[in-house]
């Protein structure tokens, strides 16, 4: 493995892992490609640019700006163009290998967005690293769609690719068997518990350049918490609409029984949850683009209950006394 890499990735929660592997793995001169996906995470890049972790970040084209660069035929049938095709638009992503390419491929849940790194970069090291319950919960293709990405040449996805050699996870043993082969410890909570204060002021100031978190206004003492952490459920047809989505998390604020309830709002959502709940004055809506884990670095926050749909984000919260979560399975359609 190279003491260098060059990290893709579409999600602030993939930002975080990133930086925690360079931390664990001492890596030096890394690099940031973020794939424009997630609504407003070009704010982050100038913030991101200023820490320790990363020598330059850059924003490249997302899925939808692929396909309409492409054309439909040629995104399906011949997706190794898009290779060139971004590189004549975008002259920071055609110099990334000609610059010192000394360094491994990151790719956080490799998807078609992604395949770009795949085909570009033959001679280097491609990695995984999770994307929360995803991972887990991805079943390897089946014989019949292997046969068609090879016939076209199409990368499989969520790193069931040969070319994608290594898979970091959280908990290796719980990955599908063919990812598990290949799987290699994530340590990433342990290396956030070790983080000194100057890196965990910085690592909160890259996500919340603008906000405070420690902020006693925000999280008052003598308040009791909940928080809800939603998820893109219309967004990304888990259910048929909004109001669907929307009566779960009534339910979860009429079973909060609490001072204050927190929204942390999935990046990608539309929904504007300071307007579904004006009328509510216990519901406090947080900043979209932070990785939720950031809330165990307030040493006296503490929340009574975290309710989600079945994020794996409460996972991660370890200041919740009762987590309430309905179950990725109740969504399997």
């Amino acid at each position: 493995m190279k003491s260098k890499g060059l990290f893709v990735i579409t999600s602030v929660y993939h930002i975080l892992l990133s930086i925690l592997h360079i931390e664990e793995r001492k890596l030096k001169n890394n690099l940031l490609v973020i794939v424009e996906i997630t609504p407003d995470i070009e704010t982050l890049i100038d913030p991101l640019k200023n820490t320790r972790w990363f020598d330059d970040v850059i924003l490249m084209p997302g899925r939808q700006q692929q396909k309409k660069l492409a054309g439909k035929l040629t995104y399906t049938f011949n997706r190794k163009k898009i290779v060139s095709l971004i590189d004549a638009q975008h002259a920071d992503m055609k110099a990334l290998n000609k610059e010192n390419n000394d360094y491994d491929i990151y790719i956080c849940s490799p998807d078609s967005a992604k395949n770009y790194f795949i085909y570009k970069y033959k001679n280097h090291n491609k990695f995984m690293i999770e994307d929360g319950l995803k991972t887990y919960v991805t079943n390897a293709p089946d014989r019949v769609k292997k046969i068609t990405s090879k016939l076209v040449n199409r990368p499989l996805v969520n790193g069931f690719d040969n070319r994608i050699s290594k898979v970091f996870a959280t908990t290796p043993e719980d990955l599908p068997l063919e990812l598990k082969r290949k799987s290699e410890q994530l340590n990433w909570k342990s290396t956030l518990e070790q983080l000194s204060e100057e890196k965990l002021d910085e690592l909160t100031k890259a996500f919340l350049p603008s906000n405070n978190l420690n902020s006693s206004k925000l999280f008052p003492a003598d308040k009791s918490k909940s928080i809800i952490i939603t998820q893109t459920l219309n967004e990304d047809g888990i259910v048929d609409d909004e109001s669907t989505k929307l009566n779960y998390y009534k339910t979860f604020v009429d079973q909060a029984k609490t001072d204050l309830i927190y929204f942390k709002p999935h990046p990608r959502e539309l929904t504007d949850y300071a307007t579904v709940f004006s009328s509510d004055d216990r519901i406090i809506v947080l900043p979209k683009l932070f990785p939720a884990e950031l809330l165990n670095l307030l040493p006296n926050l503490k929340f009574n209950k975290a309710f989600t749909a079945y994020s794996t984000a409460i996972d991660n919260l370890s200041n919740v006394e009762e987590k309430i979560i309905i179950g990725h399975q109740h969504f399997k359609k």
